[in-house]
């Protein structure tokens, strides 16, 4: 795989600890095993910051900690049938995607896709979206799905600007007393 430089607007990306910069690329890549533990973090910022008032804080940690788990991210490295995706700004990590082909060989699930809110609407969720669904085309599948939160609302409408339609609703029990309450979303690749 290679790596893709996208542009986006300068003002707009940073990590929520620093203060804006002005470079103007980010960078697209594989990531590595030595990254999982930045990832790993970089959800847990993201979702602090964008879950509460959809889900309970106590169920955010219970899912970074069940969904995050440095096994359960390496498993999306080095396999033709998924992958993990690192998006970069000023080589900070900005944002992610991790993807698979699912039981169903023409069709793969977008497990994960998350920017920092900094780097939110500059270009960089949409470039992850469009690598995965090259990813995923060129491991065979023909329908690319995801599941979304049903009060994640941002989201959802994010998703359907890229061409997601709600397929489903459903609920999951995933354990602790907690459900994940989502719409199962789908796009022909």
């Amino acid at each position: 795989m290679t790596t893709l430089v996208v542009g986006y607007p300068p003002f707009a990306c940073a990590r929520q600890d620093r203060m804006p910069t002005t470079d103007a690329t980010v960078e697209l890549r594989p990531a590595r095993r030595d990254e999982l533990p930045a990832i790993r973090e970089l959800a847990g910022v993201i979702w602090h910051a964008h879950y509460p008032g959809i889900i309970s804080v106590a169920q955010i940690d219970y899912m970074l900690e069940r969904g995050y788990a440095i096994a359960g991210l390496a498993e999306f490295i080095d396999r033709p049938d998924r992958g993990l995706l690192l998006a970069l700004a000023q080589g900070e990590p900005a944002g992610f995607a991790a993807w698979l082909v699912t039981t169903r060989a023409d069709e793969a699930k977008l497990d994960k896709l998350y920017v920092l809110q900094a780097c939110q609407r500059t270009g960089i969720g949409r470039a992850l979206l469009a690598r995965v669904a090259g990813d995923a085309r060129a491991a065979g599948a023909t329908t690319l799905i995801l599941n979304v939160n049903k009060r994640n609302t941002q989201a959802i409408r994010a998703y359907e600007k890229h061409g997601f339609t709600i397929r489903e609703a459903v609920v999951n029990d995933i354990g602790q007393g907690y459900v994940m309450d989502d719409f199962v979303m789908a796009k022909p690749l």
